[in-house]
């Protein structure tokens, strides 16, 4: 079984790959309940909020970057990325992985899933956090 894992840190180091970030304190990092994804959240200085997802959906890692401006309620804007397996596997965000079999195996799949969209488990994060959000 292959699992995604991270940090705030290389969470951190891995979106600052796709766009500009804030200093790492400045964002909130959060977990799903079920380590289905991890979420780094931060406002800019002019307020607009940013949430950037790290999550394996139809056999894909991918990256989620969502904005809002100031005054909007929902979220307008979404970018996504698809991430390269071996560069996640050398940072140490994919756990489980024994062997390059099962890197190949888990880029073919990469590959065949490339055109669908996102599962459930970006669901079941965007829940967990507006279960956190409400709590507060």
């Amino acid at each position: 079984m292959i699992w995604i894992q991270a940090t705030k840190t290389r969470l951190y180091r891995l979106i600052a790959e796709h766009i500009y970030l804030p200093k790492l304190k400045e964002t909130n990092f959060i977990e799903a309940h079920d380590r289905s994804g991890y979420c780094l959240e931060w406002h800019t200085p002019n307020g607009t909020f940013y949430r950037a997802c790290y999550l394996f959906a139809k056999n894909s890692p991918r990256l989620v970057i969502q904005f809002k401006e100031k005054k909007s309620k929902v979220f307008d804007n979404l970018l996504m990325y698809e991430l390269d397996v071996d560069n996640l596997v050398a940072r140490g965000m994919i756990r489980g992985v024994r062997s390059m079999r099962q890197i190949r195996k888990l880029q073919l799949l990469q590959y065949q899933g490339a055109n669908d969209f996102m599962h459930d488990s970006y669901a079941a994060l965007s829940q967990a956090h507006q279960n956190a959000a409400t709590a507060m």
